[in-house]
Order: structure tokens, then C-alpha cells, then sequence
């Protein structure tokens, strides 16, 4: 949603023109020697983009799913990525929102609204930003208050009884101060049943967003953001794709439960004993409430030469989320967390005035992170017992980074840049109980008081990018990343083995870029080839403990390897037809990986089984393609478009076996607008999988036996009603 020029502007004939920040000037990003996305406020809208999840259906080689269901994102770019449902998770993929890292994943799947565009950076990044990652960055920036009274609201309302409702309020307060407060409701939308008449899948989400810019003197800006968000959703129900063994694993001659053939159905329930430990009822519906909080204070310093900027946030975040893991009402695998999160940062960054034969970027970061975690799985039905998972984590980070672009010839420039990352993780008393029917503790001391992993790391980049022609850049760069390390924060019934830190994954990423503008022809084609060299990968995997046997834990694969590219196609060859095209390709595979996959007992210890993956695919999707068609026309003094849109994805390979490859598919969207040229109101339309394309997003297992799936959304549709002044 945007004020009336905005709306305005996109009305107009031929590919439009986009301005992004994410080298912190404002830049045409056809002249930024990297792999770049834009999506804007507009096709989010238009395409009803509500969530995290559905960014991947907009832009090349990105995937996030939520893992097992949970309300936890799994970013993946280029097949980097890092598939882990705990509450600790440290994503290879960093989010940003106006500035300000996200570094709590669950934190960021809400505040998606009064969005002006979405930035995805492809690629190892921290030589510009206080974060460091592996994959890339997702950018979200926001609309910004007007220098003039500006007005809007939406009401949507869709299949399953969804509504959403927006709202935002922008202008000059004085001559001075501008300000925007900005909000969005979203509620229905149950999708699932469990067969006997009940629902799950509905959305109980809410968040407001207040923004103040103040112009303090001539050369003296600040900015002020005060954001928050209230999530009361339900949870998201799986399916069983094959038969559920595991009570016959665990009680031979114990029942086994078909398969589910209807993608939409799934099932709820636990135990009493679990219930009473997580405080709910049994029969209780699965439940991912979130909520988050925060401000952030810019004050932007203008000098002679360059500007001095300073971003201090603070922002607190809550976890209580109830999954069922089995798809079925018997308590198999049921997971609780309830955690929270505090974190402050500050970023002092000084930025060059624009124009000169160096420019440069230059910084210092601070982070402190907190988080208090309990997790508990419910296995009563499986084992007789239930378990709990409690720690507590405080990080700390100091970086310095700097980035210069030094014009060498008139066509041809030398980018380089360095960060040295310095990072305290210390994990406090961990504890991994097991509990009775009664409730009762049986192993009080299976606890670590503390353990410690600290690093000190560099990440850089080289890059060479020539224009070819006034409208044709090649870009050529060399780039380290680096992700940190961290705890794995399972079950175990050893806390000592279990807690062994995993360490920092470090990706070393080769890339060859074009970027080309045909105004004449209202044509602009990018593409890019990669290749990626990665030393101590972080893969779900497992340890041996020789008292105890097998333990889940994240280990780091030694060698592996990513190759592939993208391109992204936008051509408008009549006027008001628009037609978009983008695609990624990735491939890699394990080089030096020997995983333990089992335990055995030898002279009554145990000994790990292992299995060489050398040549192992990497699990990430091959192919990914998005693309849409849009005509604009007028219509007397009314105005109409018409669009389809598609996004394709090839089968994602499991790491652990062909049965829980998810299957490749192909969505099918469609949208329509009608207006009033430079009126007050519009209309508009969507619709989402129009095909009803049935489909799984995810497959996996938590016990053994217990073979579970999460559907992708059937076909859905809405209509939207807008006024703006």
C-alpha cells in the first residue's frame, strides 16, 4: 500500500525505474557489481505476499520453509542455508529490516507491511553491513513519512473467511518533523481439518509501525521507528505420506496407521502427562503465537566529505508455540517451545559523499544477543516419557568493516572490501530432563553449567566491474563469507556430549555477472554464474556418545561445493504489457563428509556407524523459475490490468533418502486492478494456485516411523478494496 504518487507512478508505460540503498546510497541497482532482486510494495500487494514463506514465489534460488511446520524459517539462497527448528538457529541468510539486523529467525516471519520493496542480495555479505552470512541478505525497506498529508486504507477479504485490514497515516507534523504510523490485521484463513469438523490454519496477527523523521539542523537528521506485532495464529497441521510405524517400532505388534491421501487433512493431540507439562489441555489445537517489539534511533551527521550515520535498536521478541510432529491425535512426537529474545545493536558508519573517484563505506558493529529457551518434546504414546530442553544464550559481537569502489579507468572499476568479525557464544545451564508419566525428573543431572565458543574470523571481497556500454555492465568478484557457530539444542540423554559447540561454516564464493539495459526496446536481461567453495558446512547430522549411543547434533562438513546461476528478465515490448522471466540453477554435493548415521555396541561401548558422502548432492532445489505477465490499459477515465503469474520448483533432495524428497511443482497465480485514473479508490483481485496444485513444501520424520508432511496452501482467492487521499 503507498500513498496517491506512488500509485501514480507505477501506472506508467515501460520498465520501471527502481532505486535501492543496499550499499547505504541510494543506487540504480543495474550499476552494483552483485547478484541483487527488487521487489516492490506493489507486486506484494498484488501477488497477497503476507509471510517470510512467500518471497521465494518472487525471486530466483530463494527458499524458505518452515521446518517440520514450526513457526521457524529456513532461508536458503543458492543452496546455502541451514536446516535447524530450534529456538538458537543462526541463519546462514541475514534479514534486515530498515537497517536493523534480524538475528532471531522466528523473529522475522511479521511486521510485512506498508513495505515500499524487498531487496535479495545473493551471495556471502559483511563487508558493508555490522551482520556477517554465508547466502545473502533479504532487505526489507519501508515506506517513509511524506512531505505532504497523506492517507490509505485496505480491507481484503478471501477464501477460508480471510480478511486482512491496513491502515496508514503520513505528513508533515511541523516544519520539521515528519511522521507515518502504519498497521495491518490479518485473520481466517483456516485451511485444514482433522476430519471430524474441526480447523486449523487460521491467522490471528496484528502490528503497527510508527515512524519520525526530524530534520534537528541543516546538516543533522534523525530517525525514529517504535514497531511492534501481537500473533495469536494457530499452528500448521501435517500429513501422514506414508504408513506411521512408530508404535510398532517401539511396541513390536503395536498398530500401524495408513498413509493420509487428502494433503489437507491432518490431525492434533497429546498426552495428559505432556499436556500438563506445557500447560494446555490435550485435545488443544496446535498454536504459533510470536510476538515482537523494538525501536530504532538514527541520527545522520552530514560533513564536508562524507555522512556519519548512527543506528542503535533494541528489540524483544516471544516464542510460545505448540506443534504436533506425528500428524496424528496420539502424543508420538508433540514440541512446545516457549522462549524469548533480547537484542541490542549499534552500527557507527561513516559513508562517502557520492560522486568522487573513491567512494567508500567504512564501520563499526556492536551486538549483544539474549535468549532464554525451553523446549519440550512429548514421546508418551512411543517410549512412556517426555522430555525438556532448558539453556539460556548470550552472544556478543564486534566487528569493524570498510568497502571502497575506486574508478580506475573511465569504464572500469575496482570494488574492495573487508570485515574482521570478533564473537563470544557462551551457552548457560543446559539442561535435558526426562520426565515420567507423573511428571517426575529422572535424570536431574543431566545438565552443563556452561561452555564458550569464541572466534575472530575475516570476510572480504574483490570485485571488477567494466561497463561495456552506457547500459551494460560485467562484474567479476571474489567474496568470503562467514556464518557462526554455534549449540546444537536438542533432546540428549548426555548434555555433556551433546553441547559440543559446532564451529563457524566459511563459504569462499566465485562470481561472473552482466547487466543490460535496452531502453530502446524497454528490455533489461541480468545474469550471473557461481561457483561456491565451502569449508565446514553446518549439516544436520549426529554425534556417538559411548555411554549413551546416537545423539541428533549439527556437525560441519569438512568440504563441499555449489555451482549454478540466475538470470531475471523484464520486457515491456507494448505499452502497459510488462512481462517478467527469472531463473536459478544450483547444484553441489558433499567432497569430504563422513556422517554418522547409526551406533553400535562394541565390548559395551558405543561406536559411531558412519557413511561417506562424497558426491552426496547438497539438499536444495535445482531449478527454481518465477515468472509474470501484466497488462495496464485505460478505459475512458478508469484504468485496468489483467496479470498471470507462475513459479516453478524442482524436486529438493533429503539427506536423508529418496523417501522424503519433496517433489518438485509448478503454482499458477492470476491478479486484476480497476480504478479510477488519479482517483481515490481501486479494486483489485488475486488469486493463488488458481490450479489447486497439490503439493508438499516439506517431509521429514522425528521419531522413527513417523513420516510427515507440510501441504502447501490449495487454491486460495481475495479481493481488495483501497482508498487513499
Amino acid at each position: 500500500m503507498s500513498d496517491r504518487k506512488a500509485a501514480s507512478a507505477v501506472r506508467q508505460p515501460g520498465l520501471e525505474q527502481i532505486t535501492v540503498t543496499s550499499e547505504h546510497r541510494r543506487e540504480n541497482p543495474q550499476k552494483i557489481a552483485t547478484s541483487l532482486s527488487v521487489i516492490s510494495g506493489r507486486e506484494l500487494a498484488a501477488r497477497n505476499v503476507n509471510s517470510v514463506f512467500d518471497l521465494q514465489y518472487l525471486t530466483p534460488s530463494l527458499q524458505v520453509t518452515p521446518q517440520f511446520g514450526s513457526g521457524q524459517p529456513d532461508f536458503e539462497i543458492r543452496g546455502v542455508g541451514h536446516q535447524d527448528y530450534g529456538s538458537s538457529n543462526v541463519s546462514p541468510v541475514g534479514v534486515t529490516m530498515d537497517g536493523v539486523a534480524i538475528p532471531v529467525p522466528w523473529a522475522s516471519n511479521g511486521l510485512m507491511f506498508d513495505v515500499a520493496r524487498v531487496e535479495v542480495l545473493r551471495g556471502p555479505q559483511g563487508t558493508l553491513y555490522g551482520r556477517n552470512t554465508t547466502g545473502g541478505a533479504i532487505n526489507y525497506v519501508f515506506n517513509q513519512p511524506t512531505d505532504h498529508l497523506a492517507a490509505g486504507a485496505d480491507v481484503q477479504i478471501g477464501s477460508f473467511s480471510a480478511q486482512k485490514y491496513d491502515f496508514f497515516l503520513s505528513g508533515p507534523v511541523t516544519a520539521h518533523v515528519r511522521m507515518r504510523l502504519a498497521g495491518e490485521s490479518q485473520q481466517g484463513g483456516a485451511w485444514q481439518y482433522d476430519g471430524a469438523g474441526a480447523h486449523l490454519g487460521a491467522t490471528d496477527r496484528t502490528a503497527l509501525r510508527w515512524l519520525t523523521d526530524m530534520q534537528v539542523t541543516d546538516r543533522l537528521k534523525a530517525a525514529l521507528d517504535l514497531h511492534g506485532s501481537i500473533d495469536r495464529s494457530d499452528g500448521a497441521g501435517l500429513h501422514l505420506f506414508a504408513p506411521q510405524t512408530t508404535q510398532a517400532v517401539y511396541r513390536p505388534g503395536a498398530p500401524v496407521f495408513p498413509q493420509d491421501h487428502e494433503r489437507d487433512i491432518t490431525r492434533w493431540g497429546t498426552s495428559t502427562s505432556f499436556a500438563r507439562l506445557i500447560g494446555i489441555s490435550p485435545g488443544d489445537k496446535p498454536y504459533h503465537h510470536i510476538d515482537t517489539g523494538g525501536t530504532s534511533f538514527k541520527l545522520d551527521q552530514s560533513l564536508s566529505f562524507a555522512t556519519l550515520s548512527n543506528l542503535a535498536s533494541y528489540d524483544v521478541s516471544s516464542r510460545r508455540e505448540y506443534d504436533n510432529f506425528d500428524a496424528s491425535a496420539l502424543a508420538l512426537a508433540d514440541v512446545a517451545f516457549n522462549s524469548r529474545a533480547n537484542v541490542f545493536q549499534d552500527e557507527l558508519r561513516l559513508v562517502s559523499t557520492p560522486g568522487k573517484r573513491l567512494d567508500w563505506v567504512a564501520g563499526v558493529y556492536y551486538g549483544n544477543e539474549y535468549l532464554a529457551d525451553q523446549y519440550y518434546s512429548g514421546f508418551t504414546d512411543a517410549t512412556g516419557l517426555d522430555r525438556g530442553v532448558f539453556y539460556s544464550t548470550k552472544v556478543n559481537t564486534i566487528s569493524g568493516f570498510g568497502q571502497g569502489t575506486l574508478k580506475l579507468l573511465h569504464r572500469l572499476r575496482l570494488v574492495g572490501g573487508v570485515r574482521v568479525e570478533h564473537e563470544s557464544r557462551d551457552l548457560h545451564d543446559y539442561q535435558a530432563f526426562t520426565y515420567d508419566l507423573a511428571g517426575n525428573v529422572l535424570n536431574p543431572g543431566n545438565r552443563v553449567a556452561r561452555r564458550t565458543l569464541d572466534y575472530t574470523l575475516p570476510s572480504w571481497k574483490v570485485a571488477l566491474h567494466y561497463d561495456l556500454a552506457p547500459h551494460d555492465l560485467l562484474y567479476v568478484s571474489v567474496s568470503r563469507g562467514i556464518n557462526s557457530g554455534g549449540y546444537t539444542t536438542y533432546n540428549t540423554t548426555n548434555a555433556q556430549a551433546s553441547s559440543n559447540p559446532y564451529q563457524p561454516e566459511k563459504l569462499l564464493a566465485y562470481e561472473i555477472g552482466n547487466k543490460l539495459d535496452i531502453p530502446a526496446a524497454h528490455l533489461r536481461l541480468n545474469v550471473s554464474a557461481f561457483y561456491y567453495d565451502y569449508h565446514d558446512q553446518q549439516v544436520l547430522s549426529a554425534a556417538v556418545n559411548s555411554q549413551t549411543g546416537l545423539i541428533g547434533a549439527i556437525a560441519n562438513a569438512p568440504r563441499s561445493h555449489l555451482a549454478g546461476g540466475e538470470f531475471e528478465a523484464d520486457w515491456s515490448p507494448l505499452k502497459g504489457l510488462m512481462l517478467t522471466q527469472s531463473g536459478g540453477w544450483a547444484v553441489g554435493q558433499f567432497d569430504r563428509f563422513d556422517a554418522v548415521y547409526a551406533a553400535t555396541r562394541v565390548n559395551g561401548v558405543f561406536v559411531p556407524v558412519t557413511q561417506n558422502k562424497k558426491g552426496v548432492s547438497l539438499p536444495a532445489p535445482k531449478l527454481t523459475f518465477n515468472g509474470s505477465a501484466v497488462y495496464r490499459w485505460r478505459m475512458g477515465g478508469y484504468e485496468a490490468s489483467l496479470g498471470l503469474n507462475y513459479s516453478l520448483r524442482s524436486t529438493y533432495r533429503s539427506l536423508f533418502g529418496s523417501l522424503y524428497d519433496v517433489a518438485g511443482y509448478t503454482l499458477w497465480g492470476a491478479t486484476a486492478s480497476f480504478a479510477p485514473h488519479d482517483g481515490w479508490w481501486s479494486l483489485s483481485a488475486f488469486g493463488n494456485n488458481i490450479l489447486d496444485k497439490k503439493y508438499d513444501v516439506t517431509r521429514n520424520f522425528f521419531l522413527t516411523g513417523d513420516n510427515i508432511a507440510l501441504s502447501g496452501m490449495p487454491g486460495v482467492y481475495g479481493l481488495r478494496f483501497g482508498a487513499h487521499y
